[in-house]
């Protein structure tokens, strides 16, 4: 990632596939974003734990589709807040986008 990020003058963020938190684990994504970590979203699917120990990892931001109530517990937390999205970022291809938290892909 630090090699493709020197070839570029832009700012960079990463956006990882979906779930990709449950599925590959933080440390992958770690590995994968590497001292850019802070520029960068980890899908966790719906677990809130994982999002969690994503953001505690140093991670910039999480996408978590968890229930309000886990949502508004995530969110007490002042390290936390405004870094926990429930729907992937607008800047994403049409096509991969959720309309709604429930649809699938």
């Amino acid at each position: 990632m630090d090699q493709l990020l020197l070839s570029l003058d832009k700012p960079f963020l990463a956006l990882s596939a979906e779930s990709a938190g449950n599925a590959f684990g933080i440390p992958w994504w770690l590995e994968v974003v590497g001292s850019r970590a802070g520029r960068s979203i980890l899908d966790c699917g719906a677990s809130p734990a994982i999002a969690r120990q994503a953001l505690d990892a140093g991670i910039g931001w999480t996408i978590c589709r968890a229930s309000p109530a886990q949502f508004r517990a995530l969110e007490t937390y002042n390290n936390y807040r405004g870094r926990v999205l429930t729907l992937r970022p607008p800047s994403s291809r049409r096509h991969n986008l959720r309309e709604r938290p429930h649809d699938s892909l």
